[in-house]
């Protein structure tokens, strides 16, 4: 009967699993494993009648061996990938390729509409939203392009939509200007929250309140808001002087200062609207306002006005009688 995986030769002695027991070497029998592989060795897995490969191992990994070989393999593979920027490197190669594809079949940005636009250049949003001719209306990140257009200092929110096959449309809200602020010699056009919306050369925007000083900025809104109330003394306040980040000083455009108090300055204002109604301190002789002190005002006037009032209350001459002659 012959054995299974072939005929047995002769000289060999017989094979258990992958032991082969060989002839006697100085009283000594050898064990081993046999390296080279031939069509007529017999292993278990080995089916009858069928050669095993030249190349095949004699032996085999467990499943759990497997298992961990195949994972070493591939975490190894990945991350050479990682390190050598090839994932990244390849998948930039093929989003732009893909982008020229789609270009090419008319998704392109060709037009930009812009919507609530008032101070901010086109040069701006333009530059914001960061597109070129190659830039195609599917593959615009408009998530991006929103965040960086809200970075300008002038757009308080943006909002960027596709309309395809070749158009965005962006809409902001802008910062509205609310003075032009003054700071060691510099000018500044701030909102009402004091948020620096650009850096001014010359004096412009005529219309809209001067504030000067440290801590102006974010001070103003309170003031001005105040100074609504009373128009007769808004409309003649040239500049407002913050005064060691405290309080203010109103300079008039007749000269006249005004020195509000660190507390309530609208009771001050009150004050002083009051004062212009019966005396109008605000177009008279008068060079400072001082309401600095809750319980009294302190009017000083001009130097040749306190001399005409001095005059005015001067005691006359006394002249000599005549004896006897009745006056």
């Amino acid at each position: 009967m012959q054995p299974l995986g072939g005929k047995r030769h002769e000289g060999k002695g017989k094979r258990s699993g992958f032991r082969n027991r060989g002839p006697k070497k100085n009283g000594r029998r050898r064990f081993g494993i046999p390296l080279s592989l031939t069509h007529s060795w017999r292993g278990w897995s080995q089916k009858p009648g069928q050669r095993r490969s030249r190349f095949a191992l004699p032996f085999r990994f467990s499943r759990p061996w497997r298992i961990a070989t195949v994972s070493f393999v591939c975490v190894a593979g990945l991350y050479g990938l990682a390190v050598g920027d090839y994932a990244e490197r390849s998948a930039e190669f093929a989003t732009k390729h893909i982008s020229t594809i789609i270009v090419s079949a008319g998704f392109a940005v060709e037009r930009v509409t812009i919507e609530g636009q008032k101070h901010t250049s086109d040069r701006d949003i333009a530059r914001a939203l960061g597109f070129d001719s190659r830039t195609s209306t599917l593959a615009f990140n408009t998530a991006a392009a929103k965040d960086r257009l809200e970075q300008l200092p002038l757009v308080r929110r943006a909002q960027v939509m596709r309309l395809l096959p070749s158009q965005l449309h962006v809409v902001i809200e802008e910062r509205a200007p609310y003075a032009v602020w003054q700071n060691k010699s510099a000018l500044h056009l701030v909102d009402q929250d004091g948020a620096v919306l650009k850096k001014l050369k010359r004096r412009t925007y005529a219309d809209l309140p001067l504030i000067v000083g440290d801590g102006a900025a974010s001070s103003a809104r309170e003031l001005l808001d105040e100074l609504a109330h009373w128009p007769q003394i808004k409309s003649k306040v040239q500049a407002a002087v913050r005064v060691a980040d405290r309080r203010w000083n109103l300079k008039l455009e007749n000269g006249l200062e005004i020195r509000l108090p660190e507390d309530d300055p609208a009771r001050a204002l009150k004050k002083v609207a009051e004062l212009d109604t019966r005396h109008k301190i605000l177009s008279g002789d008068a060079v400072s306002v001082d309401l600095r002190l809750a319980d009294r005002v302190t009017i000083r006037l001009a130097p040749d006005a306190a001399k005409r009032r001095d005059s005015g209350f001067t005691a006359p001459k006394r002249t000599d009688r005549r004896p006897g002659r009745e006056t």
